[in-house]
């Protein structure tokens, strides 16, 4: 299996030699395929689904083959532990401090198991939703991590680092909330009245479309006369696009990337600004879709829209990060060669 991989490898070096733009092509298409994978099948239906687990498949493959990423050291210096990124340097402290593989998997195991009994025996809906396929893939890599690890330990802590900050950000916000009110996905707070639903309703009536807004609840005026009240939850919200998109740029930092403060700040911002934009632009397209084509279409509109939406935005985002990057190096890439070392 190994000589099999390193003649795969030995293709693709040959197909897209370092430092061309073909191989920086296909890094920046690896890293989008990865973010955009979980995207898919966290976000969005059940039809997105099987789109979500071949974009990540195939982004982790093209991540494992195309990365060689070499540590930064000072000249004559020569490359230690101490040149690793924050985030291996975080994930091997953890692994050290834990001390055996096998606890390892068996914390991955409980995960996993722990939310099947869960929506089995205590939950109303115990169909699985996006969270319940969050934690369950945070678990399985988790229960799989000790055996990947060593031959692609780059990227095994990144998809690790991605998933795990996904599900602190996401996961655990709303699990605690469900078990305070029983209802985690409903926001009803200044941000959704104010941020969110009166701009709504005011792009709305700007586009000549009757609207009105009272708290998170959004009234619109079909043009064949219905009046719809639309209430905003955690997902129109932007909640998830938001968790996503930050767990992604953390762990791309983390792993990958150590840019300068005020490049770090100010392309965090200009991400941030870009989701809660995309996110409200989304909420018009729909609401306008309701208006002139009425409820059925308005609910298509909501469950097929916003993907599109957030996979053109992110993917024109990821790839104009990365080429900045690629043409600076000013940004002070702080890299392992995992692959190699192992």
């Amino acid at each position: 299996m190994d000589r099999v991989w390193k003649r795969l490898v030995a293709s693709f070096d040959r197909m897209f030699p370092e430092g061309t733009p073909r191989r920086k092509l296909l890094q920046i298409v690896a890293i989008v395929l990865l973010f955009e994978g979980i995207s898919v099948m966290v976000l969005f239906s059940k039809a997105g689904l099987i789109a979500g687990i071949i974009s990540l498949i195939l982004g982790f493959f093209l991540l494992a083959l195309g990365y060689k990423w070499k540590p930064s050291v000072a000249a004559g210096v020569a490359p230690s532990a101490k040149t690793d990124p924050p985030g291996i340097k975080l994930v091997d402290a953890l692994m050290d401090f834990i001390g055996n593989d096998y606890i390892v998997m068996a914390i991955g195991a409980i995960i996993v198991g722990g939310v099947i009994v869960f929506n089995r025996m205590f939950s109303d809906r115990p169909d699985f939703g996006d969270l319940d396929t969050l934690t369950i893939m945070f678990g399985a890599l988790i229960l799989i991590f000790p055996i990947i690890e060593p031959k692609f330990k780059t990227e095994a802590i990144f998809a690790l680092l991605f998933l795990g900050l996904v599900v602190l950000f996401l996961v655990v916000p709303q699990a605690v909330t469900a078990f305070r009110s029983g209802a985690g996905s409903s926001i009803g707070n200044w941000y959704v009245d104010y941020m969110l639903a009166a701009p709504f309703a005011g792009l709305l009536d700007l586009m000549n479309i009757p609207s009105s807004s009272n708290g998170s609840i959004v009234t619109i005026t079909f043009q064949d006369g219905t009046v719809q009240s639309l209430g905003i939850s955690a997902y129109c919200a932007g909640l998830y696009s938001f968790s996503i998109f930050l767990a992604a740029f953390c762990s791309f930092v983390l792993v990958f990337e150590r840019l300068k403060p005020k490049m770090l700040v100010s392309v965090l911002a200009l991400g941030l600004a870009i989701a809660f934009l995309g996110n409200l632009f989304r909420m018009v397209v729909i609401g306008a879709v309701g208006y002139y084509r009425g409820l059925e279409a308005l609910l298509w509109a909501h469950e097929n829209v916003g993907w599109i939406i957030f996979l053109s935005w992110s993917a024109v985002f990821w790839y104009l990060l990365l080429r900045y990057i690629s043409n600076h190096p000013s940004t002070e890439p702080v890299r392992t060669d995992a692959n190699e070392a192992n």
